[in-house]
């Protein structure tokens, strides 16, 4: 990073560890981890929480990347608990200038990724930096934060297919969001110190990034995304949503109960009683549910017309 780039009452940002839950994805971790190896940034650790994979994941990293530090879990660590134990190791050597970068293992980036989000947590102190994903072409926009209207329950991504070209030339270089996702934040490592880990009760698989935002934004963090902290994501290899269309009714009703699904009833009421304002709890739960049920049903109900 270039020499005085802060205020001196700035303390300079040391090392940043990089927290990648995986599971079964060999081909997919390993292009990620390429990335990784070629950044600039340099005081960089890497740890790999391979949760149970069965495909060879942990022996090819420990062949191609033997500097990364591997967790390995027993298939039922899921996202969140995956995520706590990386960065439970993490704090362990971790000091208070230290950074923990959550990254999911589906994206890739330019050399300059983890540089960037650096200089952003620099320029803002008390912060966690979030990325703008694009589409694996890298030209338009996924998702560059999110704003919640807790009354609607409704989830509004910014510059969300739009060509990123646009988004950088209306947009300041950084801009508050209301939560930050796990794809790619910059976190201080304090803050876990501070407020705890990810809640891996509640929210085992999904919204405990969502939630955990929220907590260091009640304890005085800004949330920002960084315009120039820009990663591809591979939208099809995310989760379930893309195949919520292919699914049939009744793997559609179960996806409603299921652990891995984020249609899972049960955790976004969890989420609403972790994250939803006191009062608004019950017009959020009501909406939140029937959106998600409702335009799951009328997106099947589409496909199977369009048939």
């Amino acid at each position: 990073m270039a020499a005085g780039l802060l205020p001196q009452e700035h303390v300079a940002l040391e090392r940043i560890f990089v927290v990648i839950p995986v599971h079964d994805r060999r081909d997919t971790t390993l292009a990620c981890l390429e990335s990784l190896a070629n950044q600039s940034f340099v005081n960089r650790h890497i740890v790999v929480v391979d949760d149970g994979s069965t495909d060879g994941t942990a022996e090819s990293i420990g062949k191609r990347f033997p500097s990364v530090k591997i967790l390995t879990g027993d298939g039922d660590l899921w996202w969140t608990r995956a995520m706590n134990q990386g960065v439970r190791w993490a704090l362990q050597t971790a000091g208070k200038n230290d950074y923990i970068l959550s990254l999911n293992d589906d994206v890739s980036f330019e050399p300059d990724y983890i540089s960037s989000l650096a200089e952003a947590a620099q320029s803002h102190p008390d912060s966690l930096i979030g990325s703008v994903a694009l589409d694996e072409h890298g030209l338009c926009i996924v998702d560059a934060g999110v704003r919640i209207n807790w009354l609607s329950a409704k989830y509004s991504h910014i510059g969300e297919g739009h060509l990123y070209s646009d988004l950088v030339n209306e947009s300041k270089d950084v801009w508050a969001v209301d939560v930050l996702s796990g794809r790619g934040t910059l976190i201080p490592s304090e803050l876990f110190r501070r407020t705890g880990f990810y809640n891996d009760q509640k929210l085992p698989h999904y919204g405990a990034d969502y939630e955990f935002s929220l907590r260091a934004a009640k304890n005085g963090y800004q949330l920002l995304i960084n315009a120039k902290s820009v990663l591809r994501s591979q939208i099809q290899a995310t989760g379930v949503n893309n195949r919520i269309q292919s699914l049939t009714w009744r793997q559609l009703g179960k996806s409603f109960f299921m652990r891995r699904s984020p249609n899972c009833l049960r955790y976004r009421f969890n989420f609403a009683r972790l994250a939803a304002p006191s009062h608004l709890f019950l017009p959020y739960v009501f909406f939140d549910i029937s959106r998600v049920c409702i335009g799951n049903i009328r997106a099947r109900v589409k496909k199977k017309q369009r048939a």
